[in-house]
């Protein structure tokens, strides 16, 4: 199991384009969602684009997804603009989807329902989806491979077994994918996630391999994520690794590339992958991936999914997730152990760097004091309450963390301020005093990073607090401190919620 800096600098490989988003809807304020399984992808669903919900703040997770809807979920995925010349069908004349429709036409994903009909209303059936997906997607292996009972004589059965064969899915029971069962909207998110982070990995095997006679530079473009493949000796399957590269823009070389089943991949031997291949681009410069951006900043009470102490890392805390009123790591010292000033707490692990920057602090003559650190759930209680009757409680939200949401509960969370100087909300900007520019310059590089950058509201949840910093080592620090990402969006990238 990789460890979680590994997962986080980066993840997955990824198929797909940035798609337009057609509303403003974030999928943690849909009303209906909450019991989904399929939650987290619906909010990926919303977080890419692809979907605004079904209207008055709802997704209707459990509505038959529309052939009409389908074609707007795969051009938005997608992408793809080009309209074909003539109208092709006469049946969705009217429809909001119809422009959609006739783009996934000239996709050639579809020709209709009957000739000159598209049949836009009719609900999506399991075998319908599958054939949407590997037409979209370009799954030519895995035909034949009958990975279900119920499907023989479908003229869909070869592209059930195809996206089968893609570890997307398709199954509905064991042996049984139910091609003439429909699809619903919950199960369509969780199916066009898949899709999008799913490689056709197996045989046939490696073709068109080229090698180069100097390695030659492969571009890792930040903020992306990646995941290593690996061979089998013949060249006639492969499997993903657990394998990552990283944030930032990185050059790796390599020095040779081949086709594998259809997509093309490079062979690394310097850089963030050494030793794995890797997808790439046609023209074998540049790696391929993506990086999912994170849901909008409303106020949900969700636990976290990475809540363990180990996870300390990773653990994703916003106005949508939350730690247990029970989380208190007991592994906690004084700050006067990094030489700072007591009378505060933080976990074991963080003092050696801590005690590091203090030191690198002072040298600077850029003396820091710790006005916060560890909370509690309680105090997070008492601080919330106190804010709000400074300031109301919109004001209160924007500016402290509601009880279970804050970072301070973590234990690797501190608010500094200059050494005998006031509480840095006092000053005007505390990074424009000599403490505060030093830490926006140089906490990175003791594994600390600013929260909540100036400018970075929509993405960090938070105003601007450039006292309030987060340990998470000095491998993820510099990375972020290169790639300009935020940590909630770097978290959301290689984790989601």
């Amino acid at each position: 199991m990789p460890r979680p800096l590994a997962v986080l600098i980066a993840a997955l490989v990824a198929i797909g384009s940035v798609a337009v988003s057609p509303s403003g809807v974030s999928a943690a304020s849909f009303t209906d969602i909450d019991a989904s399984p399929f939650r987290a992808q619906i909010e990926w669903l919303v977080a890419e684009g692809i979907t605004g919900g079904c209207g008055d703040g709802r997704f209707c997770p459990r509505k038959p997804v529309t052939r009409a809807e389908m074609a707007s979920f795969l051009v938005r995925l997608h992408g793809w603009t080009e309209r074909p010349e003539t109208d092709p069908f006469t049946d969705d004349d009217g429809s909001m989807h119809e422009a959609n429709i006739e783009r996934l036409v000239a996709a050639g994903i579809t020709g209709g329902c009957a000739a000159g009909r598209y049949c836009p209303s009719r609900a999506v059936t399991r075998a319908e989806m599958a054939t949407f997906l590997v037409r979209a997607n370009g799954l030519a292996y895995g035909a034949g491979s009958d990975h279900f009972a119920d499907d023989d004589g479908s003229i869909h059965e070869a592209n059930l077994d195809r996206i089968a064969f893609a570890g997307i899915g398709g199954a509905c029971a064991v042996g049984r994918a139910c091609p003439a069962q429909a699809v619903t909207r919950e199960q369509m998110a969780a199916f066009l996630y898949r899709s999008v982070f799913a490689s056709p990995i197996g045989t046939p095997g490696l073709s068109e391999e080229v090698v180069f006679a100097e390695p030659i530079p492969i571009m890792f473009d930040g903020p992306r994520r990646w995941r290593g493949v690996s061979f089998s000796a013949d060249g006639t399957t492969a499997q993903h690794e657990d394998t990552y590269g990283t944030i930032p823009d990185r050059r790796g070389r390599a020095d040779r590339s081949a086709r594998f089943n259809g997509l093309r991949y490079a062979h690394m031997v310097s850089g963030p992958l050494t030793g794995w291949w890797v997808k790439v681009d046609e023209a074998v410069g540049t790696a391929a991936g993506r990086a999912p951006r994170p849901p909008a900043c409303t106020y949900q009470d969700v636990l976290s999914s990475r809540g363990g102490y180990d996870q300390w890392e990773t653990t994703l805390l916003d106005t949508i997730y939350r730690l247990p009123a029970s989380y208190a790591p007991g592994d906690r010292v004084s700050t006067a152990n990094a030489g700072l000033n007591g009378g505060r707490t933080v976990r074991a692990h963080i003092v050696p760097d801590l005690a590091a920057m203090a030191a690198a602090a002072r040298a600077a003559g850029a003396p820091l004091q710790v006005t916060s650190a560890y909370r509690s759930y309680d105090a997070q209680i008492a601080t919330f309450q106190h804010w709000v009757a400074v300031g109301g409680y919109e004001k209160a939200l924007r500016t402290a963390a509601r009880p279970g949401h804050s970072e301070h509960q973590l234990g690797t969370t501190i608010d500094f301020t200059s050494l005998g100087g006031s509480d840095p909300w006092q000053y005007g900007d505390w990074a424009s005093t000599k403490a505060g520019a030093w830490m926006a310059a140089n906490a990175w590089r003791y594994g600390f990073v600013m929260s909540y950058p100036r400018g970075s509201f929509d993405v960090s949840c938070y105003d601007y607090e450039p006292w309030h910093y987060r340990f998470v080592g000095r491998e993820l620090a510099a990375a972020l401190h290169h790639s300009g990402m935020t940590l909630r969006e770097a978290i959301w990238a290689a984790h989601g919620p």
